[in-house]
């Protein structure tokens, strides 16, 4: 595994570092681009000496196409050197992006889940999508490029030199001005960095969250400019770039207008020692067609330079995650008990405002033990804390008697099956999506649907088991998904269960079905239960209130209409609710009804 502890290193090598072996290839690369670079220089040395036996009356026909040949071969192997060059380096840049990528998601997995939370969705996409691939960009194109062009201004001045060094001198006068310039425009970019970052993550969060939400959108007849959020993140994005292109214009547009100057000076220069006999025609010629132009060779370095700085930039972000520590390896054993207990727990998402303070209760292994409370009074916080997705602030959260941050996290996460309120399936097949985890044979996984009674449904799509989610998904139902989240629970085995509302996608034809998978799969486990829905609650051994960012009792359905105000009155406010009736009232002459509820 390659070590984190990089942050002082430069971003490119680190990023060669990342690259492993491959980042030999990427040597290669550059060196076949400053070869290519340098061949570059041999069709001005030919058309010098073309034009000075010309100049002579020297020239043969044997010479021409000696120069000629000369120069064709220059030009071929410059290209068989880029082409090669080019090869290589996508070979290298696609075979490290692949171990970049792999070591940004390997090290997601161990990180905990509140480090990640605190990143913006937007800008965990932009890093390892966006990101990455302008990395792609950068070592598969730019890098050979960049010797390339490099190269090559060096070499043609150290001809001209050969030539006439006060001529080349000449030549030269533009370049600090033009470095000048560079810098300029390299410095703007950075400092506008950091800005771009932000835009691009924002843009990135707004189009997934449009996206997402776009039965939302057309049920309300909302549009583009109506969704003000992702409106204005577009409005964001074009107004930065617009700004940046108002301040980065003019400079960029001097940059290449000094780049050609070198003319003004070498003209007059060579004119002068050509008629005081200090310079030959074929000197005076060479100097002024191709003296004046070749540092424009430097023009394609800064369009590179721009695009270099945002590839460091990338390599600061996918440092940033990498950065974050990982769960400590190793640890204890996961415990033969599978009894819950919290004490003293407190928690806060942001280490500032308090969700749970002070919690204690204790979950008997093999009970079944429910949480209620008002939405957003931390019973799923709870949940998580169990399963170490976060860390607590303070106190202990015990599994078996064993504080969960000394067990095997690896171990922690297989002996404990959730089942959300929200179920995630990818865009594999439904065999796939059961065996999540797993190297459960076909026969398994149908042993597990049938448990969770949706194998007959299952059965009945285009390709059965191996439909794929990603193109029918969609047409699931919420119960229908539920029950592929229990089968998946039910493959997993796992003997600490934790169920967070997962009966609320339930509907009336589905909600049978779920109660009986969920009965076999709470089957002789230890099960966490958050639910709304009372009747579930009920018939729980034990139940804790949440309420006031902690637990103030715990007891069963008896015992807490006895001593819980809270739980007596959304008891008796459940009870209302079932014993309600709708009727049909007749409003008048005719057949005109109203929808009346009794009680």
């Amino acid at each position: 595994m390659i070590s984190m502890d990089q942050s002082r290193e430069h971003p490119l090598l680190l990023l060669l570092a990342w690259a492993g072996k491959e980042k030999y290839k990427l040597y290669l690369a550059i060196l076949c681009g400053l070869v290519s670079g340098l061949l570059v220089v041999v069709p001005y040395m030919a058309v010098y000496q073309v034009l000075e036996l010309a100049y002579y009356q020297q020239l043969t026909g044997e010479l021409l196409l000696m120069y000629g040949l000369t120069v064709a071969a220059a030009v071929a192997g410059r290209n068989l050197f880029l082409a090669l060059g080019v090869a290589l380096s996508h070979k290298g840049a696609y075979n490290a992006l692949y171990r970049v990528r792999a070591m940004l998601v390997d090290h997601m997995a161990v990180v905990p889940l509140g480090s990640l939370s605190r990143q913006h969705t937007g800008e965990i996409k932009k890093v390892i999508s966006e990101d990455i691939e302008k990395l792609e960009l950068f070592l598969a194109h730019h890098l050979p490029e960049m010797a390339l062009y490099a190269a090559g201004p060096v070499a043609i001045f150290l001809y001209l030199a050969s030539v006439n060094w006060l001529l080349a001198l000449i030549t030269l006068l533009p370049l600090p001005a033009a470095v000048w310039l560079q810098y300029r425009l390299f410095a703007g970019y950075r400092r506008r960095m950091h800005e771009m970052n932000q835009v691009m993550a924002g843009l990135n969060a707004a189009m997934i969250e449009y996206i997402s939400g776009m039965k939302l959108i057309k049920a309300y007849n909302l549009g583009v400019t109506s969704y003000r959020k992702y409106a204005g993140a577009i409005d964001a994005h074009h107004s930065l770039w617009q700004q940046i292109a108002y301040q980065m214009g003019p400079l960029f547009a001097t940059f290449v207008i000094v780049l050609q100057c070198a003319a003004a000076a070498v003209v007059p220069a060579g004119g002068f020692l050509f008629v005081h006999g200090q310079a030959g025609a074929g000197v005076f010629i060479l100097f002024v067609f191709v003296g004046s132009l070749y540092l424009l060779e430097l023009r394609p370095l800064l369009e590179l330079g721009s695009n270099f700085s945002q590839v460091l930039n990338g390599i600061h972000n996918a440092q940033k995650i990498l950065a974050i520590p990982p769960l400590p390896p190793g640890g204890e054993a996961f415990p033969d008990r599978q009894d819950v207990e919290f004490r003293q727990v407190s928690f806060a998402y942001d280490g500032r405002n308090t969700v749970l303070k002070n919690v204690n209760f204790y979950i008997r292994s093999g009970e079944k033990f429910a949480f209620v409370g008002r939405s957003g009074a931390g019973k799923s916080t709870i949940t998580q804390l169990i399963a170490r997705f976060y860390d607590v602030g303070g106190g202990e959260v015990l599994i078996g008697g064993c504080n969960v941050r000394k067990l095997d996290y690896e171990a922690l996460q297989k002996n404990i099956a959730i089942v959300f309120q929200q179920t995630f399936l990818t865009r594999q097949s439904v065999l796939e999506n059961i065996r999540m985890g797993t190297t459960a044979t076909l026969d398994e996984v149908k042993a597990a649907a049938k448990k969770a009674q949706i194998h007959d449904f299952i059965e009945s799509l285009p390709a059965g088991y191996e439909t794929k989610v990603g193109s029918y998904g969609s047409r699931f139902s919420g119960g229908e998904k539920q029950r592929i989240a229990i089968a998946r629970a039910i493959l997993k085995n796992a003997p600490l269960l934790v169920l967070d509302e997962a009966t609320a996608a339930a509907d009336p034809e589905n909600e049978q079905a779920i109660q009986a998978a969920l009965a076999e799969l709470c089957a002789g486990r230890t099960v966490v239960i958050v639910a709304h829905r009372l009747d579930i609650v009920k018939k729980c051994d034990r139940i804790a209130v949440v309420e006031n960012n902690t637990v103030t009792a715990v007891g069963t359905h008896e015992e807490l209409l006895a001593v819980s105000g809270y739980y007596r009155q959304i008891w008796e406010d459940y009870t209302k609710s079932r014993s309600i009736a709708y009727g049909l009232k007749k409003t008048g002459e005719g057949d005109c009804h109203e929808t009346q509820a009794v009680v």
